[in-house]
């Protein structure tokens, strides 16, 4: 049994692993919400994160083994416990990422040019197949591993359709070539590519905007200067506490919120409020941390450290509108959640209909892969 970490105003921050999409986010919310003690859940897909509000004393292991159902992963995250930062990861993405669309790219360009421009001799579809196998079960493969695992629990994703509708047209195009019937192999090496292009760039902009978050962060003060016991020595900014008389100069940073005690300064505080010219700041007057003091020392009481103060809670808000989402991001987290099985059953109507009117299974096969075709790159 997994031990329950320290929580804040019972909320456990849990790291999600497994989501592809924002209907997988869906999917974790409603399991986490239905879930015994549990108030609320929140799933943020893009810092691959939950947040859920739940009774003291929880039992964390039921919730890892209700997600774990669906074919998803948590982890508890400790207050303290150092993590792998959100920059790290989609960077790490991204390049993920351009290795496998830069490899399907080389394989599916040829493919296409073959479908387009070649023959439709044996020896032009065989060479089709030959290009486009490695794309759809090595680079593809992330796709239908998911599909794989909601298929387990009987759920659906947009990896499911992506998987459904490549390996309808690459399963047909493998019949077609015994058949001597018409083959898509370029549709399915070049959905897959482009949709790998597309994980790409997604993960590309989540990391900028991560970065945005991070240098948030480093507009903080790494030192300060504390007055103790009549000794100013420098200690790490993790050490000051509220009360703790900060000494800064001319020229640094200030590294707490707090009130001026001693000194007169014109302070630099664009990077809270926007304004370009310095404040002047007096005994008495309040002062934020990572603001930049500008002519004379200061003597500050610190009165917010840490995760108070006003810069904590700027970068604070911003993750917070990232988990949180529109009505309309709602509206259509739903759609999602029943836009694939819809597309399924409309795929296997096709099929049947086709079946009854013409009898022939190859114009019936061609009429519901072409259905999962255009649907696929909806996802």
């Amino acid at each position: 049994m997994t031990d329950a970490p320290a929580r804040s105003d019972d909320t456990i921050v849990f790291d999600v692993d497994g989501m592809t999409c924002a209907a997988c986010a869906l999917r974790i919310e409603r399991v986490l919400g239905k879930q015994e003690g549990v108030a609320s859940a929140i799933v943020n897909y893009a810092g691959h994160e939950a947040k859920v509000v739940a009774a003291p004393g929880i039992d964390v292991a039921s919730l890892e083994a209700a997600v774990a159902r669906i074919g998803y992963g948590i982890n508890p995250v400790a207050p303290d416990e150092e993590r792998t930062s959100p920059v790290e990861r989609y960077s790490a993405e991204a390049r993920y990422q351009a290795r496998n669309v830069l490899a399907a790219a080389a394989l599916a360009i040829p493919v296409f040019l073959l479908a387009m421009f070649g023959t439709e001799s044996t020896t032009n579809k065989v060479w089709q197949w030959i290009l486009a196998t490695p794309i759809e079960f090595v680079f593809g493969w992330q796709f239908h591993r998911v599909a794989l695992k909601q298929l387990r629990s009987l759920g659906t994703s947009m990896d499911t359709l992506i998987s459904v509708g490549t390996l309808a047209a690459y399963g047909y195009s493998v019949w077609a070539v015994f058949a001597a019937e018409a083959v898509f192999f370029d549709t399915a090496a070049v959905i897959i590519t482009l949709i790998l292009l597309g994980r790409f760039f997604e993960a590309r902009a989540k990391q900028q905007a991560s970065n945005a978050i991070a240098r948030l962060l480093e507009l903080g003060a790494k030192e300060a200067r504390v007055r103790r016991n009549g000794t100013t020595t420098m200690i790490p900014i993790e050490d000051v506490v509220p009360g703790d008389l900060l000494v800064v100069l001319p020229g640094e940073k200030i590294p707490a919120d707090g009130k001026i005690i001693d000194g007169s300064s014109d302070v630099d505080e664009s990077m809270l409020t926007g304004e370009s010219r310095p404040v002047s700041r007096t005994p008495g007057d309040d002062v934020f941390g990572a603001t930049v003091n500008q002519h004379a020392p200061l003597t500050i009481e610190a009165t917010r450290t840490g995760t108070d103060t006003a810069l904590a809670q700027i970068v604070r808000l911003v993750e917070d509108a990232q988990a949180t989402k529109a009505p309309v991001q709602r509206l259509a987290d739903r759609v999602s959640a029943i836009f694939v099985p819809a597309v399924l059953a409309v795929a296997l109507a096709t099929l049947l209909i086709w079946l009854a009117v013409s009898g022939e299974i190859s114009t019936a096969l061609r009429n519901a892969v072409a259905v999962l075709i255009i649907a696929c790159p909806c996802a």
